[in-house]
């Protein structure tokens, strides 16, 4: 029936029917209980069968026969349920059976299999054999683990353990012998667990009697212990007391000297005098008694010379003021407003310029520093106009001579001494501004100033004398016999040493009326040269440097560090002192719309060929050069020869070397001119115009080469260039259309008075040790008249002497605000500083070289103005790439002359080891300093830019001048 049934059902009906059947038929033949699913799903098969028609009625009787069983089958499945335990014991039967099967199997198997498949089922055998094994293993570890567990807690550390360690023994009807036993032995176990909690109660009495103990030992401790606080406590508050009282009085103190630092710094003395007399300070008192003195003293002199007729210097000490010490108490003031009262008494208010000027027209500031000279006219006083470079002193010097002129009459003659570099400025600008002066320049050869000399040698034939410092010593003889009415020095820190022959020449060989100093640099830290200054304007008041320093040093005799109230009393003392004679503006106070200044610091490599030479000089103190002897060249003033190296190799090799033969090696010799093969094109396409400043004329003489290599047009002006060829220089490159793209200065020589503003950038080859040549430098671009955003670019080697030579730089340009600390002035000796600087680089020696090196990006970043600008570098930069197939741009060590490597013997080269190190040791003897300049101007430029020792050249030149007088007659002029 049910056949029939699954026969009719057909298609996906019957193989489900089928797959019911067969998955029931399993579970019955492993005596397992049908799950609901399957059940209900069989019987629904069976009731089906059941209810329809059979076609086959002879198969009936048996086909119910058949379902009877099955119905049975599946009603005693229902009705005898198996219990979980005989369920888990045939799951472990069948398990037993299948291991048994697998082993007869494994046993079974044929040794002729391969070695990997004989491995694998020796291992399953040997794991089946070891399984009841590994079973009581890990029962007996896992209780041993739980009774550990269980000892482990603090509470059950005296329950009797060990017994669960025992095997639990099951008596029967036949074993009484053994429970006895058990039982006696169960009786031992008790007595000893009796035993031992019995002594732990003892132990836990005498624990307990230690505890009380102790307890009461600590209590008298705390006790003890709170006494003490409390003492403590006491003292300490009376201790807070104390130290707030001191902590009120050093308040009040420190509130008082803030309140005279205030007053100081806002210039107000009468509260600042006030405040001292409540502080009763006496370091402070002494000093300003003495600073009143002082001041009294002064203002006194400076109305003796208002009331002198001629401004010679004279023998006669200052006359002191007696000032009792009630005077003085009453009012510390005294000899300030008495100081004040003598300087600028009369007044003159000037609103537009001379009508004389015909070259422009005076900005406001200019017009302010034109009626601040004639203040100093009219109160028969001398000054120093120190406005910052590039703020035209020129012009307003030439307005005061203007002014004077037209209206007070004053014809002159006025001398005018100046560098040799700035006279065709100063010409130019007379010619421009003021045509209808007669102004003569005194220079050139012995003959053409003998024809000037017939020229001017009457009165009243000339107005004005420009000369410079050379000719002023030279032809003294003549210059002298002139009554001078106002002699005008530009660059007058040339007179800061006293001791100079210029200093001496003009102070004791010239009658002169009036003085005025020019300069762009601010006053140095030097109490010699600050009274320098001070004695060539005011020679009947500061008539000696000893007194001078005696007034600001002796309050302090006694001490060494000063506060900063009394380091600022005295810096503004001694300002006060000069003030009324200086007058300095800055650019950023005067002249709004100039545009802007920047200054990049360019970082280079050196070549393979600069590195071996720098570590020649700082190993051995010489170099190898190209000879025929193939000796190396012994070199003096290690510093400089280290620049030297940063610069360029060339600089070592003889003049005769060849350096157009290979026009690559002088660009990849040096990390400088590599530098600028990229950027002179750079800035040429953009349209900028360069200055270019270097302090070795033999450098020049090497970049001229490269120019004309690169077709750049270029002019030059160092310490050869003549008189009369700068002005057409100067006026060449400032032509409106002029072709030269770059001009070729020397720092020393190029450096002053030149009005170079046709140019919007500046390169400085090689920095020098005094920040301000630098800085002269710079403005001879960044100046009144500029239109454009000027671009400073430092080139600097990475790690050398340069990057100490700048460091040292902007260390000495911040020191320029603090000009005067305590009457002593914050310097060290230079020599000092550049000794010990030079055992640093020996000591480093190559160590740093080349570290740190910017990209080429980075280098377009730092040189664009604009971003179309470093784009165009950068799109300028890979086509030179291209061009050059990516080559290195820099020497290496393989392409570096042999004979660059040559060195000496063993024995020579610790002679001159010695001898050039003694210098940095301080063990050689130290030379004898000469101060007198018996240089001319072109010679110590000269010397200079060539890195001479200049003591040699001045001890020579000495020589050759008392030889030369030997020959002269008393009467006859010393000339050229």
């Amino acid at each position: 029936m049910m056949s029939h049934h699954l026969a009719e059902s057909g298609g996906g009906g019957e193989e489900e029917t089928t797959k019911s059947l067969i998955c029931a038929l399993n579970y019955i033949s492993r005596d397992l209980p049908l799950p609901p699913h399957l059940f209900s799903s069989v019987s629904s098969i069976y009731h089906h069968a059941a209810s329809s028609p059979s076609p086959r009625n002879k198969f009936t009787p048996l086909g119910g026969d058949l379902m009877g069983e099955f119905e049975d089958a599946l009603l005693k499945q229902r009705t005898n349920c198996e219990s979980g335990s005989r369920l888990i014991e045939l799951y472990n039967n069948r398990n037993k059976t299948l291991i048994q099967r697998r082993l007869s199997e494994l046993q079974e198997l044929p040794s002729t299999r391969g070695e990997d498949l004989q491995g694998k089922c020796l291992l399953e055998l040997y794991g089946l054999k070891l399984r009841e094994l590994q079973r009581k293993v890990r029962t007996e570890v896992s209780s041993e683990f739980l009774l550990r567990r269980n000892c482990a807690d603090v509470s059950n550390q005296l329950f009797d353990w060990g017994m669960m360690r025992l095997p639990r023994l099951f008596y029967g009807v036949c074993d009484p012998f053994a429970k006895e036993a058990d039982d006696q032995f169960q009786k031992k176990r008790n007595a000893e667990r009796l035993s031992l909690l019995e002594e732990e109660e003892k132990k836990n009495l005498i624990k307990t009697a230690k505890k009380k103990f102790f307890a009461i030992v600590l209590n008298a401790v705390l006790e003890f212990q709170l006494q003490i606080k409390a003492t403590q406590k006491r003292r300490r508050q009376r201790n807070d007391c104390v130290q707030a009282w001191h902590g009120r009085q050093r308040h009040r103190a420190t509130r008082a000297e803030k309140l005279r630092l205030m007053a100081l710094k806002s210039n107000d003395q009468e509260a600042y005098m006030k405040l001292v007399k409540e502080s009763k300070n006496v370091r402070l008192t002494i000093l300003l008694e003495e600073t009143n003195k002082l001041l009294s003293n002064l203002g006194a002199a400076v109305q003796r010379q208002k009331d002198s007729k001629l401004d010679a210097p004279r023998s006669e000490p200052l006359q002191e003021i007696n000032i009792t010490e009630s005077d003085t108490n009453d009012d510390l003031l005294q000899g300030q407003r008495q100081y004040n009262s003598a300087i600028h008494s009369i007044q003159e208010k000037v609103t537009k310029q001379p009508s004389l000027l015909e070259g422009g027209e005076l900005r406001s500031y200019q017009i302010e520093g034109l009626q601040w000279m004639v203040s100093l006219f009219n109160n028969n006083l001398n000054g120093i106009l120190a406005d910052e470079m590039g703020l035209g002193k020129t012009i307003q010097t030439i307005s005061l001579i203007a002014y004077l002129l037209e209206n007070k009459n004053v014809t002159g003659p006025y001398l005018i001494v100046a560098p040799k570099a700035v006279l065709p400025n100063w010409v130019n600008e007379f010619a421009t501004w003021v045509p209808s002066i007669a102004a003569f320049l005194y220079d050139g050869r012995l003959e053409e100033r003998k024809a000037i000399r017939e020229k001017i040698g009457g009165e009243g034939k000339f107005n004005v004398l420009i000369t410079h410092y050379d000719l002023i010593m030279r032809d003294k003889a003549f210059l002298k016999k002139i009554d001078w009415y106002y002699m005008i020095v530009d660059e007058g820190h040339r007179l800061k040493n006293h001791e100079s022959a210029l200093a001496k020449t003009l102070l004791k060989g010239y009658r002169i009326k009036r003085r005025l100093l020019l300069t762009g640099t601010p006053i140095q830290n030097s109490l010699q040269e600050l009274w320098s200054l001070l004695n060539f304007l005011l020679p009947h008041i500061f008539n000696s440097v000893q007194n001078f320093e005696e007034w600001f040093n002796a309050p302090f005799a006694d001490r060494v560090s000063l506060s900063d109230e009394e380091e600022l009393l005295i810096i503004h003392r001694l300002h006060h002192v000069i003030r009324p004679f200086i007058l300095r503006r800055k650019k950023d106070e005067v002249e709004k719309l100039l545009p802007g200044k920047t200054q990049v610091i360019l970082k280079c490599d050196m070549s393979a060929w600069q590195k071996v030479y720098y570590k020649q000089v700082t190993d051995m103190g010489r170099v190898g050069i190209q000879t025929g002897s193939g000796k190396s060249k012994s070199l003096q003033n290690l510093t400089m020869q280290l620049r030297k190296c940063c610069n360029h190799p060339y600089l070592f090799v003889e003049r005769d070397y060849n350096m157009c033969k290979k026009p690559d090696e002088i660009i990849r010799a040096s990390g400088k001119f590599e530098l600028l093969d990229r950027l002179l094109p750079k800035l040429h396409k953009a349209g900028h115009r360069v200055l270019l400043f270097s302090q070795m004329t033999r450098l020049i003489d090497v970049l001229e080469i490269y120019l004309k290599l690169n077709d750049f047009k270029f002019l030059r002006l160092d310490g050869t260039t003549k008189t009369d060829q700068r002005g057409l220089l100067l006026k060449q490159f400032n032509e409106p259309d002029s072709p030269y793209f770059m001009f070729l200065l020397s720092t020393r020589a190029g450096g002053l008075g030149l009005n170079l503003q046709s140019a919007d950038t500046v390169i400085i080859f090689d920095s020098d040790w005094n920040p301000q040549m630098d800085q002269q430098a710079e403005d001879r671009a960044h100046r009144i008249g500029q239109k454009k955003e000027v671009r400073v670019f430092v080139l600097v080697s990475v790690g050398s002497v340069e990057e100490v030579i700048l460091e040292r730089a902007k260390q000495k340009m911040g020191i320029d605000a603090k000009v005067i600390q305590a009457g002593l002035f914050n310097t060290t000796s230079t020599a000092q500083d550049r000794r010990e600087m030079l055992e640093e680089l020996m000591r480093k020696g190559t160590s740093s070289l080349g570290n740190d090196v910017p990209s080429e990006r980075e280098i377009n970043r730092l040189a664009a103005r604009s971003e179309d600008e470093f784009w165009m570098f950068e799109r300028m930069d890979e086509e030179r790439r291209r061009k050059e197939s990516y080559r290195a741009r820099l020497m290496q060590e393989q392409e570096v002359p042999e004979w660059a490597y040559t060195t000496e013997n063993q024995d020579d080269k610790s002679n001159s080891a010695k001898n050039h190190f003694g210098s940095v040791t301080g063990k050689r003897k130290r030379k004898e300093m000469f101060y007198s300049d018996s240089l001319s101007e072109v010679q110590w430029m000269k010397a200079v830019e060539s890195g001479e020792d200049i003591s040699k050249l001045s001890v020579k030149e000495r020589r050759v001048e008392k030889t030369s007088k030997r020959a002269i007659k008393p009467n006859q002029v010393v000339s050229d």
